[in-house]
């Protein structure tokens, strides 16, 4: 019995050393710049930059989860964090980008969860996300309903 208890505790170490030390549990942490003419876009001061990523489905079923990013206001650089703080699994994204005061969007729902143009294919070898909020793409993909 002790010696199958130590055979079992030495394939969880080593799945764990193998496996990244705790690769989040598959999620990334794509670094993303936000800009605004080809220059970084730093809120006013009494401005709040919200970023969310909203998966979007290979069936067009709503998500049943958005992913937000943790967003410095100071330098418009923000990563996903979702609610584990771990990051977002590889897939499809609208990122929807509000500039928030007093809890209005300042942008007035162009670029929100339903509206944004934003749309990446995230997965690991995504090293970063430009948006340029004066160069939206012209053409943002749509997901196909039934596939």
């Amino acid at each position: 019995m002790l010696q199958r208890l130590a055979g079992s505790a030495l394939v969880l170490l080593l799945a764990f050393v193998l496996g990244g030390c705790g690769d989040n549990d598959g999620k990334l942490r794509t670094k993303g710049r936000l800009l605004k003419g080809g220059e970084e876009f730093i809120p006013d001061e009494d401005e709040n930059i919200q970023i969310t990523f909203v998966p979007i489905m290979p069936d067009g079923k709503p998500p049943h989860r958005h992913y937000y990013a943790d967003v410095n206001q100071e330098t418009g650089e923000f990563v996903p964090d979702g609610p584990d703080k771990k990051g977002l699994p590889a897939g499809r994204y609208r990122v929807a980008v509000e500039l928030m005061k007093k809890k209005k969007d300042l942008f007035k729902g162009r670029f929100d969860q339903e509206a944004s143009p934003f749309i990446f294919d995230i997965d690991e070898d995504t090293e970063e996300i430009v948006i340029d909020l004066d160069k939206p793409p012209l053409y943002a993909p749509k997901p196909v309903a039934g596939g």
